[in-house]
């Protein structure tokens, strides 16, 4: 037992190191460490995790989907379309080009002699394996490694020929790769001002839209039906930003709004890349290649399948200053006005509601063949 101890109870420790009953120990004045589960969320919920998946920001644009709002000018927006859009109808054309200069190439092997399609290398190494093939195909004095080694001239020339076509072949395949870079760089640009602009219409005092703002970017990709409904979507809204149209009955540009030329044009050649396009070419239309004929016409076709690509671009970006202008007018014509959107509608509300109308259909229908029965 020790001096200063209450309650008589030895304690092992070091002097220093007891705590005699009502004293704290130096530290215990200091704060006491939380666990992480009860530390302070992160500011805006979600944690770091949600700022990192953007679900934040989401969350956020669902609250304010349903508040008032007003017109929003798509001025920057358009500026990022046009310039997305003028990089694919450039990086189109230099592909068409490309593809043109390939089908040229293999059509001067043609008028060499040969008839079969030469192999590519696919690392530093020289396959010796497949120019010996080659060779034997072309009907070619290369049979043995020996010769290549000694660089004879019918052996060097079939490696220059080798050489060259991989070299075409691999700057076609880069080329396409930027194009569909691009093409992600024009999803995002297209899809914000198509949002935006279908969100503009209601403030346009053009009510009872067809298609929601997210229905309108929605439907550029549900196959099969992206061949016609964004067709559709730009109908509406060239209809409903018409300037000439009265705001005074507010569902009156359904009938009397004007679509121009241009948007049958842009939805007429947007089918006809859908279905003839560079994947689909390889894919389809000349997916057997097997003699180099096959493979010059397969590229001519190419060009084509380029150059519509290249015109599509074209189209929409006509197609997006028309309505980025008509809309602007619209606006100047309307003025300043602050929209409600309408409430979104819950399936479950709705299959309910539903369900009861047609439970009192059925008991006025019984009520009624009872009346008439007791006639």
């Amino acid at each position: 037992m020790q001096p200063g101890d209450p309650k008589g109870k030895y304690d092992p420790r070091p002097p220093k190191d007891r705590r005699v009953a009502g004293e704290d120990t130096a530290d215990s004045g200091k704060a006491r460490r939380l666990p992480r589960s009860s530390s302070r969320p992160v500011a805006g919920g979600g944690g770091v995790m949600g700022r990192i998946t953007g679900r934040n920001e989401m969350d956020r644009a669902k609250a304010k989907r349903y508040e008032p709002y007003s017109y929003e000018s798509n001025s920057t927006q358009i500026r990022w379309v046009v310039v997305a859009l003028t990089a694919w109808v450039v990086v189109a054309l230099v592909l068409a080009w490309q593809d043109r200069a390939t089908a040229s190439y293999l059509g001067d092997l043609q008028n060499q002699g040969i008839a079969s399609v030469p192999p590519t290398q696919q690392s530093t190494l020289r396959d010796v394996d497949k120019i010996l093939e080659f060779a034997a195909i072309e009907g070619v004095d290369c049979t043995t490694q020996e010769q290549i080694i000694a660089l004879t001239p019918e052996c060097s020339n079939l490696m220059d020929v080798q050489d060259k076509y991989t070299s075409v072949k691999d700057t076609g395949a880069m080329l396409f790769v930027l194009l569909m870079a691009v093409f992600l760089a024009n999803m995002f640009a297209f899809g914000a001002f198509t949002h935006r602009s279908s969100r503009n219409l209601l403030t346009l005092k053009s009510d009872k839209q067809g298609f929601s703002p997210e229905k309108s970017v929605m439907w550029f990709f549900v196959p099969v039906l992206n061949l016609i409904k964004p067709w559709q979507v730009f109908r509406e809204l060239f209809r409903g930003s018409d300037p000439d149209v009265t705001t005074s009955n507010q569902v009156e540009w359904k009938t009397k709004g004007k679509v121009p030329v241009i948007v049958n044009v842009w939805a007429a050649i947007f089918v006809a890349v859908f279905l003839f396009n560079p994947r689909t070419i390889g894919m389809y239309w000349y997916s057997v290649r097997e003699t180099l004929d096959d493979v010059v016409i397969a590229h001519q076709r190419l060009v084509i399948a380029d150059l519509l690509l290249a015109v599509l671009g074209v189209a929409a970006i006509f197609v997006a200053l028309e309505l980025h202008k008509r809309q602007e007018a619209c606006h100047a014509k309307v003025g300043d006005i602050t929209v409600t959107p309408p409430a979104p509608v819950d399936p479950l509300e709705e299959a309910l509601k539903e369900g009861i109308r047609r439970k009192d259909l059925e008991n006025e229908r019984s009520r009624s063949k009872r009346r008439g029965s007791g006639k």
